[in-house]
């Protein structure tokens, strides 16, 4: 089952660790021997034939092709990490992406996304600011300002006050 070794290798590094973090105890010495027997068992190298039969052939002339190995835990992305996949361009298209690819080479694509996600953001910011700018001065130039309009909402709304006061006293 592919789901096992992903679960159980991140508990047992986990586990192994001293659960007293730099208080000098140590961990209990009955876990490290099991967990020690099942990480062992994950990533066991698999013998021949099992290696031809479940290891996919990375597809030949593409840039950035998968070379997995038997022993190396694999990902299978997602319809968005196989986007992200493409938009970096490990991959030509979706349909050459393997069915399981390497962590590292998904870290590489997230971490680039990043960047470009950042650069994307940075240069939206600098736009937005240059129209605020612009827009700011073309309203200077009408000769409107935030005081002027703030002072024409409170003489509106004192004569809607007025209005109301005067109503009130007719209709008593």
């Amino acid at each position: 089952m592919v789901l096992f070794p992903r679960v159980v290798l991140p508990l047992s590094r986990l586990v192994s660790r001293s659960a007293a973090w730099g208080t000098g105890l140590r961990p209990v010495p009955t876990v490290r021997p099991v967990l020690g027997a099942v990480q062992r068992f994950c990533t066991a190298e698999k013998t021949k034939s099992a290696v031809a039969e479940t290891t996919e052939e990375p597809a030949k002339g593409v840039a950035g092709a998968s070379k997995r190995t038997a022993s190396m835990p694999g990902f299978t992305p997602g319809p968005w990490e196989k986007r992200m996949l493409v938009m970096t361009g490990r991959y030509p298209s979706t349909e050459s992406i393997p069915y399981e690819i390497s962590y590292d080479e998904l870290t590489g694509a997230k971490d680039k996304m990043r960047v470009y996600t950042a650069t994307f953001l940075t240069l939206l910011t600098i736009l937005a600011a240059m129209g605020v700018a612009i827009w700011g001065r073309s309203e200077r130039d009408k000769g409107d300002s935030l005081t002027k309009r703030n002072i024409r909402r409170r003489e509106q709304y004192r004569k809607e006050q007025e209005e109301a006061a005067a109503a009130a006293a007719e209709a008593k």
